[in-house]
């Protein structure tokens, strides 16, 4: 078992490499955000680089979906993330799962539209506040359009279904923080990311059918619907961070993402750089205290409309803090994300709460993936470089 989990870390990063630097190639042309290349799996085995896939990757191979010219990841206030996104379902031929906790972008949703039509299952779910008692325009012409839709609060009933992300074909992955509206795209700091590793693509749909199970249909909000129960987790978590293995996915609520956050903060040996709309959790804060104590720097770059409870152990603990504003009036500073040592990127959909962790669904990657890390180490860099000291 050690030997075969030894072989698939190496394979998997092979080809995440592989990836990635036809990925980055783009950018260093054309000065732009790196782009996704398609990757022709069976070529790749025929140069004896990779073994045979496992069956998802060989469905995904066979499906034919061309990602190329993506983003790899997008910052609103360098680029618009409606284009990519209506790109991306443009492309897609089988399956499209949406899991959205708000939508108000028309071209999103014409996108839909023509999916459907052309033969593509489109499922979209969201959260039951943004449909009951009164759907928003976009979200209303979703479901009007007969597309399949589900809504679904968070755990038990409470709390929100949080997350904010696509999956295409079940070959590739949209998320991040940003929800699909004019606000996001325009008014706040946000990030999208997309992704292809076939495990993390597997994991997310897994967590889609997890949702969709207890979701219901809009207009029977009573109907019966699979009993709350643990969000898939990561059946192999191989992401190796200062000789700490974290899971490459987790999932909300209760599904250990604040377990995993405070392994990685506790695994710290330089530096800690967090971009966070609300920051809440006891749990992460002692972690982050436990790194300031041992020499390692960290910074706080939260939403100014907030409140911080730990302002003062903060300070106390001397970690940098800055509060920044939205792009615009009214706008937010909505990332939630941390890159730990230069080395290690969090991202996803979790704010550091304890709403996030036991009432939302929500999800979370992990990854030490030098493009992705450095992107977003240099992002940090530079809203907390505008942030204002309190």
């Amino acid at each position: 078992m050690v030997i075969f989990n030894a072989r698939r870390l190496s394979v998997r990063r092979t080809l995440n490499t592989l990836l990635l630097l036809l990925l980055a190639a783009p950018a260093a042309f054309a000065g732009g955000v790196p782009g996704l290349e398609f990757l022709d799996l069976p070529l790749l085995r025929q140069t004896g680089l990779l073994p045979a896939p496992p069956a998802h990757m060989v469905s995904a191979a066979r499906a034919g979906y061309d990602w190329s010219g993506l983003p790899a990841y997008i910052f609103t206030e360098q680029e618009r993330l409606s284009p990519p996104i209506v790109d991306a379902i443009n492309r897609t031929s089988r399956t499209l799962d949406v899991a959205l906790y708000n939508l108000q972008i028309d071209d999103a949703v014409a996108a839909l539209t023509r999916a459907k039509r052309r033969g593509v299952k489109v499922r979209v779910l969201f959260d039951k506040a943004h449909v009951s008692p009164e759907a928003g325009k976009q979200i209303k012409a979703v479901i009007d359009s007969g597309i399949e839709t589900r809504i679904m609060n968070g755990r038990g009933g409470t709390g929100a279904m949080h997350c904010k992300y696509a999956v295409f074909d079940g070959t590739l992955l949209e998320t991040g923080s940003a929800n699909w509206s004019g606000f996001a795209e325009s008014f706040s700091y946000e990030n999208v990311m997309f992704m292809a590793d076939p495990d993390i693509v597997a994991g997310y749909e897994a967590n889609f059918e997890w949702m969709w199970a207890q979701g219901r249909p809009p207009d029977q909000p009573e109907t019966p619907a699979a009993k709350p129960s643990a969000p898939p987790s990561d059946p192999t978590p191989d992401v190796s961070f200062n000789g700490t293995m974290l899971p490459d996915y987790v999932f909300s609520p209760r599904g250990g993402t604040e377990a995993a956050i405070v392994r990685a903060v506790d695994a710290a040996r330089s530096e800690v750089d967090l971009a966070m709309f609300t920051f809440t959790s006891g749990r992460i804060m002692e972690a982050m205290k436990r790194a300031a104590a041992r020499g390692v720097t960290v910074k706080l770059m939260l939403f100014s409309g907030q409140k911080f409870p730990f302002f003062g152990e903060a300070k106390a603990s001397r970690m940098a803090l800055r509060f920044k504003d939205g792009r615009l009036e009214k706008g937010q500073m909505h990332n939630k994300f941390a890159v730990l040592d230069g080395q290690l990127l969090i991202n996803g959909s979790y704010n550091w709460t304890a709403t996030a962790e036991n009432g939302n669904t929500e999800n979370t990657i992990f990854t030490t993936l030098p493009e992705y890390v450095g992107a977003y180490k240099a992002e940090f860099d530079k809203l907390y470089s505008s942030a204002r000291e309190p």
